[in-house]
């Protein structure tokens, strides 16, 4: 079956999620586990899109009693996937909301490390598919043990062969995938400042280094998402686009990144020019930070936030 859309996820997880009264320092926080989710950047993505309607698939390395717990919540979803065998245990990440004070501590742990084999499996289930897709996602960090090159020449490798990368990642994971021909990258605030720039710039500013960034080759369209809710896009093409969502209370961030990209991504195969699909990755980003979880459920309300999604300035 040939999949238009896969996502890759290096550091997958399984997210528990719970609740407390309160949170102490020096004596037991009881909580009460709310629901387990499948987690990482790219398995969020492919889930969101498959519940929007078209087939998406998530690839992944799993491993250990955590990796068959992270297939099972896969499989009880019908999200379509498939995962590559390690020998170190899959990751699991928290995160408890303190009900005295509303706010969400959300704790992330480190992944497993790959061996050279595991890392060559990634690689050949990427890229030595019977059929390419249109669009592949390689969103989430790396462990520490993987090069950090490793998404660059996955891009490198997929812009060659006419598969249009979707990048959403951090740190080294970032740095080492830039300039290989990715179609979009996602950042925000604090990993565009990794770039060399500062976090206080003005928005004018900011365009003005994206605009510098596009021009260099570090991607051929990019976006940076505001730690208030909006974003902006530079595109290859010299566009330049900012967008707000409406103002709404928010109850956690989890997977409101991922969520942008789902809807980008998603929009983007259905034939929504880059603009548009922009604007729903906002709107969709605004929308489950309204919700417990990692995932875009209501895609009703995202309909509602898109409208309501206006230019900035």
């Amino acid at each position: 079956m040939r999949f238009p859309i896969i996502t890759f996820t290096m550091n997958p997880a399984v997210d528990t999620f719970g609740e407390t009264e309160r949170i102490f320092d020096d004596s037991k926080s009881r909580c009460q586990q709310s629901h387990q989710e499948p987690g990482g950047g790219g398995i969020n993505v492919a889930r969101n899109i498959s519940r929007m309607g078209t087939s998406a698939l998530a690839i992944f390395p799993a491993g250990g009693f955590n990796g068959e717990l992270l297939k099972q919540l896969l499989a009880r979803d019908n999200t379509p996937y498939f995962a590559i065998p390690i020998s170190a245990d899959t990751r699991q990440n928290l995160a408890i909301i303190e009900r005295y004070s509303g706010k969400m501590y959300h704790f992330v742990f480190p992944g497993p490390d790959l061996s050279e084999s595991e890392l060559q499996a990634c690689r050949n289930a990427l890229l030595e598919r019977p059929q390419h897709p249109d669009l592949l996602v390689l969103s989430g960090s790396i462990a520490d043990s993987v090069p950090a090159n490793f998404y660059g020449e996955i891009t490198h490798q997929a812009n060659e062969i006419g598969i249009k990368v979707i990048l959403d990642s951090s740190g080294a994971a970032l740095q080492g995938a830039l300039y290989n021909g990715a179609y979009i990258a996602k950042l925000n605030r604090k990993e565009f400042s990794s770039l060399g720039y500062s976090e206080l710039d003005d928005i004018p500013t900011l365009f003005c280094q994206m605009r510098e960034e596009v021009k260099k080759g570090a991607v051929r369209n990019l976006i940076v998402t505001l730690a208030k809710g909006g974003a902006l896009l530079v595109t290859e093409t010299g566009e330049e686009l900012a967008y707000m969502p409406p103002k709404v209370e928010i109850v956690s961030h989890v997977g409101a990144g991922d969520s942008f990209v789902s809807a980008l991504t998603y929009q983007l195969h259905q034939g929504t020019p880059l603009a548009e699909a922009f604007r729903y990755g906002v709107a969709a980003a605004c929308v489950t930070v309204q919700t417990k979880g990692n995932q875009l459920y209501d895609l009703e309300l995202l309909q509602e936030i898109y409208k309501k999604t206006q230019p900035l300035g």
